[in-house]
């Protein structure tokens, strides 16, 4: 998903609220605990406000301000507003940056409601860097289509975390990239490589699989290894390759998702023949039609595609493995 990235406000003492001298952070494993101390400087004017701490990659500039650049984790807070130096301790989520290169950090306050807190009050920075212990690609890699089939090839692919660390299950994945500037993007195709033991790699990795067409238009492409966590498939790293590639003709129908995206879709495709509602490309009234599927499921699925796999469904807010299996019979990619 992409995040905004705005640049932080330099610090006012018009703000309610601020964060304090004392301020923190603490990894363990794929999540983060933040810990701010708070100056409350205008009590009467935080009824009805809610807030949140959050924690960016940035690029600190001389002139006071903080351009915040990737959003790494978002947690709802509570005040008490009899206290004037509250201190807040949340937990959340960690979706760090992908690849290995160290980045400066910053904490922000931000006020909103839940899942849009975008107004950022005030910001702080670390004095150090950080680079994420992730698995991540190695040598070189590259891509080459061929009709409906792609090969895909990669030098390796390595997990540099402690030895009793096992990845979650990793995915080659091949994306395009809008080359106008927006943020569109279209998967292409998924390699599953399973997991991955610390202190272990791969090597000389070369798959052919079929290939899901971009829409018409000129694309960049991308090589993305990405790790199933409780928040469903996240980036590692990735690798921008550089030959473009360019669709010409009309928008083809949607493909099945490529072999090995998962054993319960394998099985579901020989269940039914009925149609079904394909999430990458169906309109608002076309999922309203599918049986059980909630509305605000229906408008997360606007909002987040395209899915390369249809257990990507499960990181949207509402989306249980549950009802997920149920609907599957209606669904497709």
């Amino acid at each position: 998903m992409m995040h905004p990235t705005p640049t932080s406000p330099a610090p006012t003492d018009a703000a309610p609220l601020r964060i304090g001298p004392n301020h923190g952070y603490a990894f363990n494993g794929d999540q983060v605990r933040l810990d701010a101390e708070l100056l409350m400087q205008q009590s009467d004017a935080l009824d009805g406000q809610a807030w949140a701490l959050q924690l960016w990659t940035c690029d600190p500039s001389g002139d006071g301000s903080i351009p915040l650049r990737h959003k790494i984790a978002e947690a709802p807070i509570s005040l008490a507003t009899a206290d004037a130096r509250p201190w807040a301790v949340a937990f959340a989520q960690a979706f760090p940056p992908a690849g290995s290169e160290a980045h400066p950090l910053a904490l922000a306050l931000a006020t909103g409601h839940e899942g849009h807190f975008e107004q950022i009050v005030d910001t702080v920075s670390f004095p150090r860097t950080e680079a994420f212990c992730q698995p991540r690609l190695t040598g070189s890699a590259g891509f080459s289509l061929d009709g409906q089939a792609v090969r895909v090839h990669v030098e390796g692919v390595e997990n540099p975390r402690t030895a009793d660390n096992l990845s979650g299950s990793l995915s080659l994945e091949l994306w395009a990239l809008a080359s106008d500037g927006t943020a569109a993007e279209w998967p292409l195709c998924a390699i599953e490589l399973g997991t991955l033991g610390g202190q272990c790699s791969l090597s000389a990795l070369s798959f052919e699989c079929p290939v899901t067409p971009a829409p018409p238009g000129t694309w960049q492409v991308a090589l993305r290894l990405r790790e199933w966590t409780a928040a469903g498939y996240v980036t590692r790293d990735q690798r921008d390759l550089p030959q473009p590639v360019c669709w010409n003709a009309p928008a083809p129908e949607v493909l099945p998702a490529p072999a090995g995206s998962g054993q319960k879709d394998k099985a579901e495709k020989g269940r039914s023949t009925a149609p079904r509602t394909a999430v990458n490309t169906a309109t608002a009234a076309e999922l309203a039609t599918v049986k059980g599927l909630p509305k605000k499921v229906a408008a997360a699925i606007l909002t987040h595609r395209p899915f390369l796999h249809l257990d990507d469904l499960l990181a949207l807010k509402g989306m249980g493995a549950r009802l997920l299996d149920k609907l599957r019979t209606q669904l497709t990619l």
